[in-house]
């Protein structure tokens, strides 16, 4: 008989609970619109393994020695550059910190700002993820009212004022300004130039999370809240694995210089593989603009037909803006209809999203539901969003 050790009693009180399954991976299912996976036949396979096995030629002796503590050099330049060119950021690449994912960057970040009980301003929606990360290190999430232009500049300054007369300062505030995750809202100039004014009013910093900047179908680029912001008020992140591959697992961010040293102290030893720096520097430097604008003409097409299907499937039951960009469609569905409780169920016939309770900071707007549309075949895409209407009358939820 083995005395196995319990350590129950040794678990850290920030750490999250385990899934009621046991496992926080399920099988996927045909109609699967919850993850933001790419379309696999887009990912570059052939011109990656040439991107490496030129790298490898070129700088392959170097993986004898532990690389720079904020990555690879030649990459971060090769980020400030894309930066500056589409995010009209003016960056030193010393401000430049590689991390595996953005998901790291964010989880960093938090690390960083946040104390237990510090008050954290997000979108009324926002990030699973992020969401998440904050509540583990004990923030005070409040949720700010949001168009299809994000944030709300004047609700903001409501609830900063109001905050501020119960002698509570918001420690900071995370915002996707761009094809926002989940809502698709983007951020035009005269609102990120609002948004600013608040943030500088109230003297509080901004954490900008911009990973789903490349992928717009239509209108202009708008610069990044860090390129307009004059006061080193913002913290910056961003991705490869929307333009890439998520599977490769590449992410940075951008610091002011007053924060590079803080970031390392906590970062250290955590750089990402070079096999997939190495990688994506190569194919990228070479093939940025064609390889994105293949996938944004793949994802635009993905993007129509879902919208299309919702019409279709949904009719005036829901409301969904025409997003401009990004990897989702954001559907509201009348108050008493509870999206959350019935996708356990759903998931047995084959179909599965985002619910509106995962993304909003009080875990609760059961009526939202978000689509997922990049990597699902049109024909897929047509049928599954039909299936679920078929499925979401069959339950009487609408």
């Amino acid at each position: 008989m083995s005395n196995n050790f319990d350590f129950s009693r040794s678990i850290a009180n920030n750490i999250p609970p385990v899934p009621i399954s046991g496992r926080a991976v399920v099988p996927r299912v045909k109609y699967d619109f919850t993850t933001a996976f790419l379309d696999p036949s887009s990912l570059p396979i052939e011109g990656l393994n040439l991107a490496l096995k030129t790298a490898l030629e070129d700088e392959g002796q170097d993986l004898a020695y532990y690389p720079h503590p904020q990555g690879h050099p030649k990459m971060r330049e090769f980020i400030t550059d894309k930066l500056k060119l589409e995010r009209s950021m003016e960056i030193d690449p010393d401000q430049v910190i590689l991390t595996t994912g953005s998901g790291q960057a964010v989880a960093r970040v938090i690390e960083l700002l946040t104390n237990p009980n510090d008050t954290v301003i997000t979108e009324e929606f926002s990030y699973q993820g992020t969401l998440n990360i904050l509540r583990r290190y004990g923030a005070k999430l409040v949720g700010a009212p949001m168009d299809r232009e994000g944030i709300i500049p004047e609700a903001l300054d409501k609830i900063l004022h109001r905050l501020h007369k119960t002698a509570t300062k918001a420690k900071y505030i995370y915002t996707i300004p761009t094809f926002q995750n989940p809502t698709g809202a983007d951020m035009s100039l005269e609102r990120r130039k609002s948004f600013l004014q608040i943030a500088r009013n109230h003297n509080i910093p901004i954490f900008e999370d911009d990973c789903y900047a490349d992928l717009r179908f239509t209108g202009e680029n708008t610069p990044s809240l860090y390129a307009l912001d004059d006061t080193n008020s913002v913290v910056y992140c961003g991705s490869f694995s929307k333009i890439l591959a998520p599977g490769m697992r590449l992410g940075f961010m951008v610091v002011p210089k007053g924060l590079v040293e803080n970031i390392k102290a906590i970062h250290l030893g955590a750089t990402p593989s070079q096999f997939a720096i190495l990688a994506t520097l190569y194919f990228l430097k070479d093939h940025l603009s064609e390889h994105v604008q293949k996938l944004t003409t793949i994802f635009h097409s993905r993007k129509d037909t879902a919208f299309g299907a919702v019409g279709e499937a949904f009719g005036n039951i829901v409301k969904c803006d025409n997003p401009d960009g990004g990897l989702y469609l954001w559907l509201e569905f009348p108050p008493n209809c509870d999206l959350a409780s019935i996708l356990p169920k759903a998931r047995e016939y084959g179909m599965s999203w985002g619910t509106g309770a995962g993304f909003s900071p009080g875990q609760d707007r059961k009526n939202y539901m978000r689509l997922c549309y990049g990597h699902l075949e049109p024909s897929i895409i047509r049928d599954g969003i039909h299936q679920i209407a078929d499925f979401l009358r069959q339950e009487q939820i609408i």
